[in-house]
């Protein structure tokens, strides 16, 4: 099964693209400064650190990934790969209906473009500024008014609205994003079920550690031939497909964004 077209989708391809990705990453000559006072220089600098920070997260993940695979290391093989799928299905999310509907509407409007870079690059859910500064005891009382809240159902927050800290815009669910995804490629939501199965706690994941032996199934690696590497040997070109080339794309539209420096002037 593939979600994309094109040539069938190799372990010798994947590592060729994830040495590209950490070259890029590597190169990287853009300095995160959001103190910069002119929006269009501010939306280039935001879309720059946002390349360079996917292309990084998406080659330590590759990395991760190959190690894994050559290791028998199955389980961490699953983790990487949904991790990958719902970096693409979030970068995608962005560009096509995000940033696309907005420059596509005329000339951008500069404050709902800044907002978008921003919740991009700093979405979150998890409250960092007291993480970083050791309060930890703020962590355990909003998390314990998190449970107290469900238990009473009086929630007052609104839909999206984030748990971390005030000065952190809301991160977009990665089930958003899968959803607008699969409603114009089916396929992707099955190989997304597909991994986020083989990493809970359940059969899917019970399998990647388990062998068959002349005795019969066993959950160990090391007993018989590997259930493990048949699942990945299925799932790794499902995987590479969807994956990869909706990547680049998505990469290349972000890059489509930033202002020439002709245009700055």
């Amino acid at each position: 099964m593939s979600t994309q077209d094109g040539p069938p989708f190799t372990l010798e391809l994947f590592e060729q693209g994830t040495k590209h990705l950490l070259a890029m990453a590597t190169g990287c000559e853009t300095c995160w400064n959001p103190a910069e006072q002119d929006p269009r220089k501010l939306h280039n600098l935001y879309a720059r650190n946002l390349i360079t920070c996917y292309v990084s997260k998406f080659a330590d993940l590759s990395s991760s990934l190959i190690d894994a695979i050559k290791k028998d290391h199955f389980l961490t093989y699953a983790l990487c790969g949904r991790s990958l799928i719902e970096h693409v299905a979030t970068m995608r999310y962005y560009v096509l209906h995000k940033y696309k509907p907005l420059f596509d509407s005329g000339p951008a409007d500069m404050k709902a473009l800044i907002e978008i870079d921003d919740q991009f690059l700093r979405g979150g859910r998890f409250d960092w500024q007291s993480f970083c500064t050791k309060d930890y005891s703020k962590l355990l009382n909003d998390a314990g008014e998190r449970v107290r809240m469900k238990k009473s159902h009086s929630s007052q927050k609104t839909k999206g609205e984030s748990d971390a800290s005030l000065t952190t815009p809301s991160a977009i669910n990665v089930t958003t994003c899968i959803d607008k995804w699969a409603a114009v490629s089916s396929g992707v939501q099955v190989v997304y079920d597909l991994f986020c199965d083989m990493v809970h706690p359940n059969v899917g994941s019970a399998f990647l550690v388990a062998s068959v032996g002349p005795d019969g199934l066993y959950f160990a690696k090391n007993k018989g031939d590997s259930i493990g590497r048949q699942i990945f040997e299925k799932s790794f070109p499902m995987l590479g497909s969807t994956t990869l080339k909706p990547f680049g794309e998505s990469i290349l539209v972000l890059m489509g964004t930033i202002w020439q420096d002709d245009e700055l002037s």
